[in-house]
């Protein structure tokens, strides 16, 4: 039986203690797996935009926050497209909805949905689609002898060479084994066990006995990133922006409490904006925004 890890980028951060600025701007990084992750081959937002039809597509999903959920498939309508998903740890039966928009993976490759079968163990991301519980994304983990996860760095112990990874979809922590052949990286570097500082994002993969084959640093706490693109969502009760990143087309929330009221009332959704951000151990948070609407407004 096999383990999948998840990464829950807000749970238990204010418990960790947090690294010093790093204040050389570098690239954000997706917060998926690098290795077997499906998500290298799902088309990017902006080329599901590119290629939609919109006399014969379904229209586009809305920008709503995604929730990682875990389960069993307890059964599956394929005429009507739903299926009844059982969460791990729970006995409540969830009713999920997915269509062509979808998009299904086995092993860290595209499949069909008609691969599911009732009694798999599935991993989705889900969404609220106007009242229904919608998978943008369903991940069927086959292979007994290995896994592919996400997590939050609680501690490192050198000595016995554990890691304490809070695992996403329980928040509870769970301790994984490096060994002489793990491999670690930090974008297209390598890394070291020195870099697993306490509220780092990592994904990784391992074996059946949780030994560690492959660590990949997402993002250290004080470490800067540039984000550039169009915002595609803005809630200022919320003080909250999402921004579609061109250097990776992917999209990054980021809080905007540090940004003054000024700046942010000349945001629009479209706008184009370059971001600087910190990622502080939750999330991403704004240091400075600029734009060319702001620059024009502040010119007049």
């Amino acid at each position: 039986m096999h383990k999948k890890l998840i990464l829950l980028t807000v749970a238990a951060a204010t418990a960790l203690p947090l690294v010093a600025q790093n204040k050389t701007p570098v690239q954000p990084v997706a917060p998926r797996p690098t290795t077997g992750s499906p998500a290298s081959a799902t088309p990017s937002p902006a080329a599901r935009r590119e290629n939609r039809d919109p006399l014969l597509d379904l229209p586009e999903l809305p920008n709503n926050k995604v929730t990682l959920i875990g389960g069993t498939v307890k059964s599956l309508d394929e005429v009507m497209n739903k299926m009844i998903v059982v969460p791990f740890g729970s006995k409540q039966k969830m009713l999920v909805a997915f269509d062509t928009r979808t998009d299904f993976f086995q092993d860290g490759k595209p499949i069909s949905y008609k691969t599911i079968r009732e009694g798999q163990r599935v991993y989705l991301d889900t969404m609220l689609n106007g009242s229904t519980v919608f998978a943008k994304r369903i991940w069927i983990q086959s292979t007994a002898d290995s896994g592919i996860g996400r997590g939050q760095v609680v501690e490192f112990d050198p000595g016995r060479k554990i890691l304490t990874v809070r695992d996403e979809l329980s928040n509870q922590p769970l301790k994984m084994q490096l060994t002489s052949s793990t491999i670690m990286k930090k974008g297209d570097a390598s890394a070291t066990a020195a870099d697993l500082v306490p509220g780092t994002l990592v994904s990784m993969s391992f074996g059946p006995q949780r030994e560690l084959r492959e660590v990949t640093l997402l993002a250290k706490p004080g470490t800067t990133f540039v984000f550039a693109g169009q915002i595609t969502y803005l809630d200022m009760s919320r003080k909250l922006i999402a921004i579609d990143n061109r250097s990776d087309n992917k999209k990054y929330d980021v809080s905007v409490d540090a940004i003054a009221p000024s700046v942010l009332r000349q945001l629009r959704e479209g706008s184009e904006v370059n971001v600087s951000a910190v990622f502080d151990g939750r999330g991403y948070a704004a240091r400075s925004i600029e734009s060319p609407s702001i620059n024009s407004a502040q010119e007049q």
